[in-house]
């Protein structure tokens, strides 16, 4: 459990505080940020307007940890904090569950390979909610086991329990991922040797409700004292997303972008799929069974984005270690997933230079034992240690910024420049780009917009000095509205500003009619 945890720490935090935010991270900080300033810890707010999107737990214990850390401003260590514990958290509860479902050995492979996956790299160094869902979402999987396997005198703490977390859950981002997970867990039981009634009796839905009802209702109907019926209404927290078409059932999507989290453990899903087809009514197949429902389920939504099985990983990875221990050709997927280990550590000391070597040369011994479990047929030892060898170059990978999109660098750089030359109060409006960095990274709120002939008439409307800031590949079109000089010489980034004087006037250009 130690091990796990520490290495959990180490693959989520590296460079957590270097590693500039993206847009997602910054609604999350400034959200929080402006909680902490106002003090209205009930309506979530982002750039001066709702921010109606998530429900507020995340903003909540960013803000909660910015405030024990005695901090004013969210830098992007204390946003992505929660992430990097949920990424820990995940990976315990894993080695519990699959000490549960198949033995100790398999739990605390499956611990491993939560924490050297991408997904664990990926978005434990992202302050969104999703990892912090994640959690919740496999601790109601837990809860789930526990209820399975407790005595009748105990089953009611695991239910209520359960639903807590599904409140919780709720809380973080919605109630769609811990019920999906539910629906799958209950059909599949049905389905093999559990009685609907007893499966009624063991999960106490309608205490359950009441209790997440309990949980979730009383902010709701605060906030919508506060803000108004209609406003809430046409937001996304009364679930204007979700539609389902069910002619999208089948879309391949998930199945192939969810692998893409496991990697590169995703290798053994051929040994997997033959475990889950053999133990279709054990543990092996209700892992399967929850992880392709929640695949078909979110095929039936209006958008898709990987990061929505992410509240998956834990079973993928679960099923995938116990398909390593069980299935003895496994060995074969195991030697795939070291020879791509192999390749990306070399990769890695390519990339970072002699900066990697102490920890690439670790990683290079860890493969090289995994090799000589593996030859002696200790497949379980060499996906254990091969994982720890991954864990130590995601590790490294932290430190490495070609990991990571240059957008982020490069606006953060740009910002930087900007920032001294910009006066205190001076009004922004940024065109064709999204305005949260500049309100986050400057300190101010900052008027966003698509068309210019809005950001003209805002321009218009200013009493002061105001700043422009736009693409720089669409300079020639702004200059056929508005005489300006840019304020930043011309470099090598995309983006660009200028000062504007009180009162400028946009000129229509002679191609306005076309």
């Amino acid at each position: 459990m130690i091990v796990i945890a520490l290495l959990a720490m180490a693959v989520a935090s590296r460079g957590m505080g270097e590693i500039p935010l993206e847009s997602h991270e910054i609604y999350v900080a400034q959200t929080a940020e402006n909680m902490l300033e106002s003090g209205d810890w009930l309506v979530p707010r982002l750039n001066g307007e709702y921010r109606l999107t998530k429900p507020p737990l995340s903003y909540w214990l960013v803000a909660g940890m910015a405030t024990f850390a005695g901090q004013d401003h969210i830098g992007a260590s204390i946003a992505r904090a929660p992430s990097v514990l949920a990424v820990m958290g995940v990976a315990l509860l894993a080695l519990w569950i699959g000490t549960r479902l198949f033995d100790r050995r398999t739990g605390m492979l499956s611990g491993l390979l939560c924490v050297a996956s991408l997904a664990a790299f990926k978005y434990g160094h992202n302050a969104r909610p999703d990892m912090l869902y994640a959690f919740w979402t496999t601790a109601v999987l837990a809860a789930w086991v526990g209820s399975r396997q407790a005595s009748l005198a105990t089953q009611a703490r695991w239910a209520w329990a359960l639903w807590v977390l599904v409140g919780l859950a709720t809380l973080t981002k919605g109630p769609q991922a811990p019920l999906i997970l539910l629906l799958g867990l209950g059909l599949h039981a049905v389905l093999s040797d559990e009685r609907a009634v007893d499966l009624w009796r063991r999960l106490r839905p309608v205490r359950g409700l009441l209790i997440v009802l309990a949980l979730v209702v009383p902010w709701y109907l605060l906030l919508r004292q506060a803000i108004g019926g209609q406003t809430l209404g046409d937001s996304q927290l009364s679930g204007a997303l979700l539609t389902i078409d069910p002619l999208r059932l089948f879309t391949p999507f998930y199945l192939l972008r969810a692998p893409m989290l496991w990697l590169p453990w995703a290798l053994l899903l051929p040994a997997a799929v033959l475990l889950a087809w053999r133990d279709r009514r054990g543990a092996a197949g209700l892992l399967a069974f929850t992880i392709v429902f929640a695949m078909l389920a979110f095929a039936l939504g209006p958008q898709y984005r990987e990061i929505y099985m992410l509240p998956w990983l834990a079973p993928a990875m679960l099923l995938l270690a116990a398909a390593a221990v069980r299935i003895s050709w496994g060995r074969v997927c195991v030697a795939w997933v070291i020879a791509v280990v192999g390749v990306a550590l070399g990769w890695l000391i390519y990339e970072a230079g002699l900066a990697a070597l102490p920890v690439a040369a670790a990683g290079v011994l860890l493969v090289g034992g995994a090799g000589w479990a593996l030859r002696r047929r200790q497949t379980p030892a060499a996906a254990a240690l091969v994982a720890v060898a991954f864990a130590l170059g995601l590790f490294q990978g932290g430190a490495v910024p070609s990991l990571w999109s240059s957008a982020r660098y490069d606006e953060l750089t740009f910002v930087q420049a900007l920032s001294p030359r910009v006066d205190p109060g001076m009004p922004v409006v940024v065109w064709d780009i999204d305005a949260a960095h500049y309100s986050y990274y400057l300190d101010r709120p900052v008027k966003g917009a698509e068309a210019l002939d809005a950001v003209c008439d805002w321009i218009g409307r200013q009493t002061a000095a105001t700043l422009l800031i736009y693409p720089r590949e669409r300079r020639r079109e702004l200059a056929e509205w508005l005489a300006f000089v840019p304020l930043l010489a011309d470099n090598d980034s995309e983006f660009a500003a200028t000062r504007l004087p009180p009162g400028t006037a946009c000129r229509a250009p002679q191609n306005a009619g076309a």
